[in-house]
């Protein structure tokens, strides 16, 4: 063997290092005690070389770059961020759903005239020029390309009206075919996938993909694995916000054309401050403090005070977690759904008679004392206008039934913020689909047929999150001229002594069995308390005359609703009348109510009450002369038909309804034609 042959056949050894969902946090960030919570880009950039370790290296990104940003890069449309990749040699990144929070256009046009890199786009379709699906980078004549995808549910996750004509297929699909035409085609060596979804396994990758970087969840994952030809491949996700990096170090045999050795970690920010807090890189550091100098002055103004602290939910009850749960209510979501209400009846002609939140449209926490405008800001960041829609009460069932998310979902759970004046109960046992059991808005319960006005961000009305059922890119919105964090900066500004509600929206409750005059009832309860800061310590469950108290525990559940459970144990008393009420409160504000048969019970009249004038179901109920009632059953001797039609609805539902007043025939049809038009579609 010649020695030229000898060099060439060699292995090869290079680093990748990567960073996922920065979303233009290029300041450091550190607690009062010194300690760094965010390195920033300039410790990235200090860290960058010490990774590569004397080795070639190619500096990638699984996506969100931009979009949902801190304030100094968000207040100057990103474009700090973009230069601070750019001075830091970023190759390639996926394109994530926030590159597209200002349009594809934005996107296509301003976004990549700044960017020195480029953004790469698989599976996204439909638009001319389209995105490149990768990028070819040679190292020591290693040809290592990068395939970038984006998540399918994008279309979901961003202003429908910023995306029309565009389509997003599904990532992995789209990286297998890329990665096995570019192997085949002999135009790369080395497969990189720049996947912005996270939840990814090896086993989701085809044997022409060798490594997989991830993104969009904002978890951190590292594994390496031995497939059965002997190669490497890799799965790594490097967390967010800059707060880990991905490394790893390639070795590469150009003979069998293999991957043999994968050394793979995240450095996690006590790794990356110790190794650069002292020694950042000089020309990233200058532009961020050029970023920052520019956003201090109108970040720095103080535009409220608060004499509380509200959080987002947290996956184990801490505040260090506040933002992890997306599928809990919070108590700055509400707060938040409640200002949007307020601030359009405070700026418009209407009165709405709801407001809603995104949870994922909350990014920060707000805490007691002087709130300037970057707080406000972070916590509101995207830019989103104030609007409002009109939803029949049917519609406002469905949205309710949305939150629980199909069972590949990335999320289980997105739990909408909603106004200070509607509650519902739901049965966390129930199928999807069927969960909602009882909706009252102001008291009283949901009328299906009427029409109800609904404030909230433009992206949320329009079907952003996979909320079809509050509308979709179609959806005409009207033009209020009100942003969202000026209308969150009025609510807190006109409401000085602003304290989070203390009641929840949304309650869970399943009965153990049937209930039966004179019969034991024990009753599960859940969502009792949110996540962080809640004082409710006991839940009392009353039906009829009886009333029982419990402890609640406050238990968490990662990615759902359940945080705060409890059991109550009573005897239904013999001599109830039924449809009854269940009114289940807490000692920190809550009340919801859920009416439900009793079996060898007095039967009421239909159109009388159980107790309480507020008896109410979800998907279902409206209050008298508007629901589907007994006199209009009676009239046409349908009720097994009824029963039939509502099938797939919560059967505490069907009893709801049939139970209700009596009602004029014509609205009582057009009740019954609302829920036969229902699809149920996440």
């Amino acid at each position: 063997m010649t020695p030229a042959a000898h060099a060439q056949s060699a292995p090869v050894e290079f680093n990748i290092a990567g960073i996922t969902d920065f979303h233009g946090h290029i300041s450091k960030q550190a607690a009062k005690d010194g300690k760094v919570l965010e390195p920033g880009a300039a410790m990235l950039a200090c860290m960058l070389p010490k990774a590569a370790d004397g080795k070639p290296q190619l500096f990638v990104s699984s996506g969100d770059n931009i979009g949902g940003s801190a304030f100094n890069s968000a207040l100057l449309k990103d474009e700090p961020t973009l230069r601070a990749l750019n001075a830091m040699g970023l190759v390639a990144s996926a394109v994530g759903n926030h590159e597209f929070d200002a349009g594809y256009a934005d996107l296509a046009g301003r976004v990549t005239d700044i960017a020195e890199f480029p953004y790469l786009g698989a599976n996204v379709y439909g638009e001319s020029p389209d995105l490149p699906a990768y990028s070819i980078q040679e190292v020591n004549d290693v040809k290592v390309a990068f395939v970038g995808t984006v998540t399918e549910t994008t279309k979901d996750k961003v202003s429908p009206a910023g995306i029309v004509g565009i389509d997003f297929g599904e990532p992995n699909a789209a990286t297998n075919e890329a990665a096995k035409k570019l192997k085949e085609s002999g135009e790369a060596d080395v497969v990189v996938a720049l996947i912005h979804e996270g939840f990814r396994t090896p086993e989701m990758f085809n044997e022409f993909v060798d490594i997989a970087m991830a993104g969009d969840s904002h978890l951190i994952d590292n594994q390496v694995i031995t497939r059965k030809d002997g190669s490497k491949f890799a799965l790594v996700q490097a967390g967010h916000y800059g707060k880990g990096l991905a490394d790893l170090d390639i070795t590469f045999d150009p003979t069998s054309k293999k991957i043999t050795n994968i050394a793979s970690k995240v450095y996690s920010t006590d790794e990356i401050a110790a190794a650069c807090a002292a020694t950042p890189d000089a020309q990233v550091a200058a532009l961020v403090a050029d970023a920052e100098s520019k956003a201090a002055e109108e970040g720095n103004k103080e535009v409220a005070q608060l004499t509380s602290d509200f959080y987002r939910g947290s996956n184990n009850g801490t505040v260090k977690e506040a933002g992890s749960n997306r599928g809990v209510e919070s108590t700055i979501s509400n707060m938040i759904a409640e200002a949007a209400k307020q601030g359009i009846a405070n700026t418009t002609s209407v009165k709405p008679d709801l407001g809603v939140m995104n949870p994922g449209g909350v990014r920060a926490d707000l805490l007691k004392g002087a709130v300037t405008y970057a707080e406000a800001f972070a916590a509101q960041p995207f830019g989103n206008e104030i609007s409002y829609t009109t939803l029949t009460g049917a519609d406002i069932v469905q949205v309710l039934e949305q939150q629980w998310r199909p069972d590949n979902a990335e999320r289980p759970m997105l739990a909408l913020g909603w106004s200070d004046n509607l509650t519902y109960t739901y049965d966390p046992d129930a199928p999807q689909g069927k969960r909602v059991t009882s909706v009252l808005i102001d008291g009283k319960p949901i009328d299906l047929t009427k029409n109800y006005i609904v404030a909230g961000s433009t992206f949320l009305l329009q079907g952003g999150d996979g909320f079809s059922a509050l509308g979709n890119e179609k959806t005409v919105l009207p033009n209020t001229g009100q942003m969202d964090v000026q209308v969150l900066i009025d609510y807190l500004e006109a409401n000085k002594d602003l304290a989070p509600r203390a009641s929840q929206n949304g309650v869970g409750v399943h009965l153990e069995s049937t209930p039966t005059a004179g019969k034991p009832l024990k009753i599960d309860l859940s969502s009792l308390i949110y996540t962080v800061g809640d004082p409710a310590k006991t839940v009392t469950v009353k039906l009829g005359d009886v009333e029982e108290t419990a402890n609640i525990d406050p238990a968490y559940e990662a990615g759902l609703p359940g945080a705060g459970k409890a059991t109550v144990e009573l005897t239904v008393p013999q001599d109830i009348e039924s449809p009854a009420t269940l009114v289940i409160t807490t000692d920190a504000g809550t009340k919801v109510e859920l009416p439900i048969e009793i079996e060898a019970a007095v039967k009421k009249p239909a159109g009388s009450t159980s107790g309480s004038t507020t008896g109410s179901t979800g998907s279902s109920t409206s209050s008298a002369g508007s629901s589907l009632g007994g006199g209009i059953l009676a009239l046409f001797g349908l009720t097994a038909v009824i029963v039939g039609m509502f099938h797939h609805l919560n059967p505490a539902l069907i009893a709801n309804f049939m139970n209700h007043a009596a009602c004029a025939s014509s609205r009582c049809l057009e009740a019954v034609n609302s829920l036969l038009m229902l699809d149920w579609v996440y």
